[in-house]
């Protein structure tokens, strides 16, 4: 029975997966502003309006919240929202620029980077309770940010600077256990794109010095028995452009991507099975007045589980019995 009804609830439910992203358009208060949109592209619908830029948006674990950095107070601080855009409140409060918030699997937490640091006056990872409440540093890198969190709680990822260019390495939540996961280049910058969903591998951008044009997205799988190590590295053959903010889809099937085509730049999926890329936004014009940035998907048929969806009428469902 409990198989059956959550069957019939997918199979009719109108929530289908979703997108956010940020999206740059003239005359658009001349800002970033956050979006969602579905996951072919259809029904865009803005979430915030300011004059300021709303950057880096992240989908909790129950696709209920979004949270995002923003400047709209002066200076960089992290934020949240209820996925309809309403209810926009502030979590962080701090002179220094707190940016690129990552939910904890869970939904308790929220890393995020700052230069709060004083003292080295460089970026450094740190996580606070999902209400802004408890900050704690979590790197001491002397440059790291955007944190990403594991699926199983167990780590989070973030880009930490190195002599031969930006790397990406992962590290426990309590600061402990640091290690490499990109693959060393003498010349390469890496960009974090994410985890998959199942925790085994990592997806990551590779440039050298910086010029997208040359970027190469590279999947790193990770030792199975859960091992602090990456096993193998693997290219991801796409089709040649110049591409930035690189990030696996729900499913872990595709990536999605923003990339540039005849000088405009649109978000795009590219599926790792079948090979197809399909553009998802609309931007036609070939210079700066419309842009995309930090698409990531989340979907609510892989983020909750059956007995999760109808606790009462479970309960209604035994009493009857």
């Amino acid at each position: 029975m409990t198989l059956l009804v959550a069957c019939l609830w997918l199979a009719t439910n109108s929530l289908q997966a979703k997108i956010v992203f940020c999206h740059f358009q003239e005359g658009n208060d001349r800002s970033w502003e956050i979006y969602t949109m579905d996951s072919d592209g259809s029904n865009q619908t803005r979430l915030t309006f300011n004059e300021s830029n709303d950057f880096s948006p992240a989908w909790s674990p129950n696709g209920q919240q979004i949270a995002f950095d923003s400047g709209r107070d002066g200076n960089r601080e992290v934020y949240v929202m209820d996925a309809d855009g309403k209810n926009q409140r502030r979590l962080t409060h701090h002179p220094a620029s707190d940016s690129s918030p990552s939910w904890s699997p869970d939904g308790s937490q929220i890393a995020f980077d700052s230069n709060r640091d004083v003292k080295k006056g460089k970026r450094e990872v740190y996580v606070m309770d999902a209400d802004g409440s408890n900050v704690k540093q979590v790197t001491n890198f002397g440059a790291a940010s955007n944190p990403k969190w594991s699926p199983d709680g167990k780590w989070i990822l973030f880009q930490g600077a190195r002599p031969n260019g930006q790397q990406i390495f992962a590290i426990r939540p309590d600061g402990t256990g640091v290690w490499w996961v990109s693959k060393p280049r003498t010349r390469g910058t890496m960009f974090l794109g994410g985890w998959s969903p199942d925790g085994k591998r990592v997806l990551y951008t590779e440039t050298v010095n910086f010029d997208f044009a040359t970027a190469l997205p590279v999947i790193a799988k990770l030792d199975p028995r859960g091992r602090a190590r990456v096993i193998r590295w693997k290219l991801i053959q796409m089709p040649r452009m110049p591409f930035d903010f690189a990030n696996l889809s729900a499913d872990g099937k595709s990536i999605l991507f923003v990339g540039q085509q005849g000088g405009i730049w649109n978000i795009y999926r590219f599926g790792l099975i079948n090979k197809k890329l399909m553009r998802l936004t609309k931007n036609r014009t070939a210079d700066v007045s419309a842009e995309d940035a930090f698409p990531q998907e989340w979907n609510l048929r892989l983020s909750i589980e059956p007995q999760r969806l109808f606790p009462q009428q479970w309960g209604e469902i035994k009493t009857t019995k």
